[in-house]
């Protein structure tokens, strides 16, 4: 011990003498800027490029060095204490050992089921619940006791009041649980309910029949008395009534154990209830199965399918699993990850107790859930994970089974209790409220989906020690899963940098004739106008084009079902369409037709509505859009369909009958890989994760029937293993006010794997294409325009004024001139991961590639000064190992 006492206090002085050394910040210190190993900063510098790639002086005035000071080099030295100190952490009292493998060791306390589980590589130990929850000085009361939970469930009643019941309250402290170790792991059962009273197995009123000759008549004269003490005679109604005043502790153990005696059983006891219609008090029990198992190196929770049982009155909304795993205190450095658009950071402890806590549903809205109003514009959250580090550990939660219906919520210390927290919750049943008038009387009425989440739930957790306790160092493992499990492929080494475009076709527009209007079809690319653009980006020096063509069949972008196909005869026809493919192909460019087959647009011919999915209240799910002003939705508007699961694969099969025979090779799918949507039709309720099936398995009949490269909007993880390409990918976060940074977690888990590119550049809120090459040199990104070629004055009166940006002559020049910058910038990594993405001080990033190769963006108005290298304002800087 005395050795290690030593050590640590050589640590220190050996930090102390650092504290003059520049070195660039990594993740996790605190919400500014965050710190790296110094020799991680020296080696970053190595082979730096000293030419500045936007043509900048590298060293005009302004420039800022971003340098440690002793309060980093005394972090250092308290990892380093603090690392030695995990080495030996106990096991704490009462914690015993249920399962044990090469990377992990599973402990139990069967007093009050909190796990834990130890990495045997580090020797952290992580615990279901905070082990310092008793001098939690925040927590009260109800929310003191909830740090002692392992599942909570919130439910209505009959009455419709919204009541909730947790593992600890109404499980653990009352002994309804049972708990079986089995191979590899464990498993607890828990009955949920309110416990009843001993004094309740005792019937309320026996008739004067039965008690003599049940009771009395079999007793000694001592417990003849005794009996006759706890219950008084009543007379005029002939029975014995339960004297409750005496039936507490001696008293009540004794009449227990003397109705035992005599075989006064269960059987017995019924029947005198029964005859004076005495209910069964208490709530109602659930009963919920909880399997912790030890995968490899990781943690696997899980709820199975079927596996929680309750009574049909309770309506179950949502259940919420291991909240405190985790937990880090008020004194801890770190963050949370959370699956916001790209990813986002919650920094422990950041003090914004006056923000809502963090919630968001995984893969956006479902819109076959009535939705009357539209606040926000959130970006959606595309991944199924989340998790924590602190710097020198960490965890990365992956939803495994589920994920269709959770949601991740997150909170920080100081507004229940001390802790900082992140968990999955999942959504078992969902609600609408019906409102219901009888002349000037209204009521409302809560109706519930008919049939609930019945599904398998499960999380994995898997454990980071200080060499990738970070977001960078989470994506690498998510990236292992998805290779795993998903089946992703690495791309070429010869994968050119993309060059993405969405053209329009055509679009309905109304017309008048004699006053009288008619709906009309309006062409804004041709298939020959089409080629024109493309040659003139060609002759401008743009490579490796990406065609995304919309609006090419059935009538434009709005087209009618795509049962079947009639390729639209204004824009050229089967034969356009074969000749600019040609020309594609010729030249080595993509070409994606696009179709949308979860949504039915307004006034879509083949639609009927059998085909649309239903909402609770049994209404057909309507797509209305929102109006801006109110966030209201616009119902004088003409409404869009959600198309039930059920009807997708029928439509697909007919669209890709005829998609064959056009003899293309890609194919852009709008929705498959951006939306989820059930079907609460009472006859037969399709609920989120069977609709997400629904969709993997048209996504598999695509790809097998037409051998196509596939491009998807959106990004959906369980889409992603299908998909060629990525339009439309989450490059920011909602920016809700608990979260403290972005991050390009999406990014860093695909790179090197599929191809992806944001929002068109030009149609975007913020249409700076500097801004927008920044953060595509920041994330390996592509660059992305939407045009069209007919003067700009088609639409008008269409109803896609969002496309007045959209006039391919006004971008053309500045598009080829930025992705020749891009490329420069990215042509040798499109086939490599991103191994660390880090942020070196405010507004200044650093991405490095697996051989090496390092890019430092500055969104900054002024220069920076970081690992000995100048970076221009707004300007970026290449360096480390460039592979030739």
């Amino acid at each position: 011990m005395k050795r290690k006492r030593t050590a640590i206090v050589a640590v220190m002085l050996m930090s102390s003498l650092l504290i003059t050394q520049s070195v660039n910040y990594a993740e996790g210190e605190t919400p500014a800027v965050t710190e790296q190993q110094t020799a991680d900063t020296q080696d970053a510098g190595v082979g730096a490029v000293q030419t500045d790639r936007a043509g900048k002086d590298n060293s005009q005035e302004g420039s800022s060095d971003v340098t440690v000071t002793s309060d980093a080099a005394k972090t250092r030295a308290a990892k380093a204490a603090n690392k030695s100190a995990q080495a030996e952490m106990p096991v704490p009292d009462g914690m015993e050992a249920v399962a044990e493998n090469d990377e992990l060791i599973l402990y139990l306390q069967p007093e009050t089921t909190e796990i834990a589980v130890k990495d045997k590589q580090n020797g952290v130990m992580w615990f279901s619940n905070p082990q310092d929850r008793e001098q939690d000085a925040i927590a009260t009361g109800y929310n003191k006791s909830q740090l002692n939970v392992q599942l909570e469930l919130t439910y209505y009643d009959n009455a419709g009041n919204a009541l909730k019941y947790d593992n600890f309250t109404h499980s653990v402290q009352s002994g309804q649980f049972e708990i079986e170790k089995v191979e590899h792991g464990l498993n607890i059962v828990y009955t949920l309910g309110e416990v009843k009273s001993d004094i309740e197995a005792i019937p309320k009123y026996i008739s004067e029949e039965r008690f003599n000759t049940l009771i009395l008549a079999k007793l000694e004269e001592k417990d003849q008395k005794e009996i006759e003490k706890r219950f008084r005679h009543d007379e005029q109604n002939k029975r014995y009534e339960r004297r409750d005043s005496s039936l507490k502790g001696v008293g009540l153990s004794k009449v227990t154990r003397i109705f035992e005696s005599i075989g006064y059983d269960e059987a017995q006891i019924a029947i005198d209830k029964a005859a004076y219609g005495e209910e069964e008090s208490g709530g109602a029990n659930v009963v919920v199965p909880v399997h912790y198992r030890l995968e490899y190196g990781r943690l696997r929770v899980s709820i199975p399918e079927n596996g929680i049982e309750y009574p049909e009155a309770m309506k179950i909304q949502s259940l919420s699993l291991l909240p405190f795993f985790g937990a880090s205190g008020p004194k801890e450095e770190g963050y949370s990850l959370v699956p916001d658009g790209s990813g986002s950071l919650i920094y422990f402890n950041n003090k914004k107790t006056y923000a809502s806590p963090y919630s968001t549903a995984l893969y956006g809205s479902d819109h076959a859930i009535n939705q009357l109003t539209q606040i926000q514009k959130e970006q959606k959250a595309r991944m199924p994970v989340f998790g924590m580090s602190y710097g020198d550990k960490g965890y990365l939660a992956v939803i495994d089974k589920g994920d269709a219906v959770a949601s991740v919520e997150a909170d920080i210390s100081g507004r229940l209790n001390q802790y900082n927290t992140v968990h999955p919750s999942f959504a078992l049943s969902s609600m609408e409220e019906v409102t219901l008038t009888n002349g000037w009387r209204s009521s409302t009425v809560k109706r519930f989906q008919a049939e609930p989440f019945h599904n398998e739930m499960a999380v994995i957790y898997e454990f980071l020690n200080a060499d990738d306790a970070s977001y960078s160092g989470m994506a690498s493992k998510y990236r292992d899963y998805l290779i795993g499990q998903k089946k992703l492929t690495r791309l070429a080494d010869d994968t050119a940098l993309p060059f993405y475009v969405e053209l329009i076709g055509g679009i309905p527009k109304k017309k008048f004739f004699l006053g009288i209007p008619y709906n009309a079809y309006e062409p804004l690319t041709t298939f020959e106008e089409a080629q024109d653009i493309l040659k003139e980006m060609q002759d401008l020096g743009v490579k490796d084009i990406q065609l995304q063509y919309s609006g090419w069949f059935n009538g434009g972008v709005h087209h009618d079902l795509p049962k079947s196909i009639q390729v639209d005869k204004k824009l050229g026809g089967i034969k356009g369409l074969q000749s600019l493919q040609a020309y594609m192909q010729e030249n080595g460019f993509g070409l994606y037709p696009d179709v949308s087959f979860l949504e039915v647009f307004p006034e879509a011919d083949a639609f009927r509505k059998s085909y649309a999915s239903r909402q609770i209240t049994g209404k057909l799910a309507q797509i209305f859009p929102y109006r801006m002003s109110t966030f209201t939705r616009d119902e004088e508007a003409s409404p869009g369909y959600v198309l039930s699961p059920e009807a997708v694969p029928g439509i697909v099969n007919g669209f890709m009958q005829d998609y064959a025979p056009l003899g293309l090779k890609g194919i852009s799918l709008r929705d498959l890989g951006d939306q989820l949507h059930s079907d609460y039709n009472r006859a037969k309720v399709i609920n989120r994760e069977q609709a997400k099936q629904v969709v993997v398995e048209q996504l598999e009949q695509v790809k097998a029937s037409s051998d196509a490269s596939l491009l998807l909007e959106g990004g959906n993880v369980y889409a992603s293993p299908y998909a060629r390409h990525i339009v439309d990918a989450p490059m920011s976060s909602s920016g809700f006010n608990i979260t403290d940074e972005t991050v390009p977690f999406f990014q860093l888990v695909y790179h090197g794997y599929i191809q992806y590119t944001g929002t068109a550049w030009n149609m975007s809120e913020d249409q700076d294409s500097l801004k927008q090459m920044l953060r595509a040199i920041e994330t390996g990104s592509a660059p992305y325009y939407t045009w069209f070629h007919a003067d700009p004055s088609a639409i008008k009166l269409t109803g896609f004024d969002e496309l007045y940006s959209a006039d391919y002559r006004r971008w053309i020049q500045e598009s080829a001139e930025r992705y020749a910058e891009l490329n420069e910038v990215l042509h040798d990594v499109q086939n490599q991961i991103i191994v660390k993405h880090e942020k070196l001080s405010e507004g200044v990033y650093q991405t490095t590639y697996e051989k090496g190769k390092t890019v430092i963006v500055n969104y900054n108005d002024a220069a920076v000064k970081v690992n000995g290298v100048n970076v221009a304002a707004k300007s970026y800087q290449v360096g480390g190992d460039t592979p030739e």
